[in-house]
Parts: C-alpha cells; structure tokens; sequence
C-alpha cells in the first residue's frame, strides 16, 4: 500500500499494554521497519509530552512528531505547530484559585508536568491505579505555558470549582472518580492531525491511524485507514476501517503486514 506516507498512533492499550506494563515488541519491530522504508510517525495521546518522555517512548521509535494532551499541543519535524495554552492573565487567575484550595493539583506544560501536594492520600491513589511517571515538585515550576490544570478531587468536592470554571468559560473533563481536568477549550486528537497533514502536504487518504478508545474516533473518522485494536472499545471499533488484533497478539505488527507496509 505505497499511499501511507504517514502513520499516527495512539499510546494507552495501543502501544503501550497495561497487562505488562511494557511495550508490544512486535509493534516496536513493525514501526521502526516502517519507519525506514519513509513512513511518517507521530505519537498521539491523551498523555502528556512529559509522561509520554519519562515512558521512553521517544528512545523506542524515531518519531517525526507528536500530538499530545489529546490535542492540545501538536509539532512536526522538530517544530511547533500550535500550542493552546492559557494566557498569562487566566493562568494566574487560575492558579491563584487553586493555591487558595484544599485541592492537590497538577500543572501540565509543553515539556513537564510539575505536582502540588495537599493532601497525600488522594494523590497516592490516583497514581496506584494510573501508570503515569510522577511529575516534578511545584517548586521547579518557572512560569511556563500551560496546557492543562489537573485537579485532585472527589465528586461530592467539585461544586466551587465548577462554578470557577463556568464563570471563566473553561472546559471541565472529570476522567477518573478523583480527578478532574481543566483546559481551555474541548480538545481532539483530529484536530493535530490536521495541522500536521497541513505542514506536511500529505492527504488524509495517504493517513493511517492506530488507537483503541472513544478519544480515537475523531482520528479514525478524519484519516482514510483508522486502524482500532481488537482490544478497544466497542463504539471505537464501529468507526474503524479495520480491527485488527489484539495488543498482546500483536495488532499494529500484523496491520501493518496486512496492508503492505512490512516485507
């Protein structure tokens, strides 16, 4: 299939197995082969650039960019292509909000991710369910742009806080029972790929993309060949071109071979 000039992947359950912990080694294979031959790839995860390093995913496969925070940051061979951080004046605000709170919260830039804690207990158990690497303390912060604010609260705490978002026009994502997400728009993984086939030339037909959950259906319904893992979700797997194996049996390897893109 010589129209691939590019191919975006999805990181959780797609690339990365959850049941190991570690990376599918047939896909690493496929990627790099894949790679060689010309093929573009970029990362695309609801990760954050600094999760997505300290994992070394980077060390395993020579990616030509990246999408990040499910769309909030998106850069191509070595260059920025947007960034939607909060303006200087809002992120204040906002900080200035969340110092004044009870809440443990985290700060996501471009690069790091950087951790108040207040209260200990909550933050252990998010990270005993979340395999994420654990970011840097608030004292290294240096006024960077930010991505993201995370929160570290239960439903039941959240009412104060969702009032502060509504009042400043935020979006407000509540991903797990104690934690929610703070940006300041709605972001989509199309959307990086968007701006990456722009800078590129390429055509979404020329595109394919591997992912395995709800997040990933904006990638499959933009690009002509969205690839979802037999692992993924139901709803996901309606919106694909194709479903291919399992992680653990190799999915994104025997794609690739299915569709001519490996020897």
């Amino acid at each position: 299939m010589n129209e691939i000039k590019a191919i975006f992947l999805d990181f959780d359950r797609t690339l990365f197995d959850h049941k190991v912990r570690n990376y599918n080694v047939k896909a690493i294979e496929g990627l790099n082969e894949v790679h060689k031959k010309g093929i573009k790839l970029i990362i695309n995860s609801a990760r954050s650039y600094y999760a997505l390093e300290k994992l070394k995913v980077f060390d395993l496969i020579p990616f030509d960019g990246f999408v990040t925070s499910n769309g909030a940051l998106a850069s191509y061979n070595n260059k920025e292509i947007y960034a939607y951080t909060f303006k200087d004046d809002l992120k204040d605000k906002i900080l200035n909000y969340l110092n004044n709170t009870v809440f443990s919260f985290l700060l996501i830039t471009k690069s790091k991710t950087y951790i108040n804690i207040k209260n200990k207990d909550i933050v252990d158990d998010f990270y005993k369910v979340y395999y994420e690497p654990f970011p840097l303390d608030i004292s290294e912060y240096k006024n960077e742009d930010i991505l993201a604010f995370q929160v570290f609260l239960y439903e039941n705490e959240e009412k104060d806080l969702k009032d502060f978002i509504n009042n400043n026009n935020l979006f407000y994502n509540r991903f797990a029972e104690n934690n929610v997400e703070i940006t300041m728009k709605e972001f989509s993984k199309d959307e990086g790929i968007k701006a990456i086939i722009d800078e590129s030339k390429f055509e979404s037909n020329q595109i394919m993309a591997f992912g395995d959950d709800i997040n990933d259906i904006p990638m499959f319904e933009y690009v002509k060949f969205g690839i979802c893992l037999g692992n993924g979700k139901d709803e996901a797997k309606k919106h694909a071109y194709y479903v291919t194996d399992n992680i653990e049996n190799d999915g994104i390897y025997n794609a690739l071979q299915k569709f001519g893109l490996l020897d």
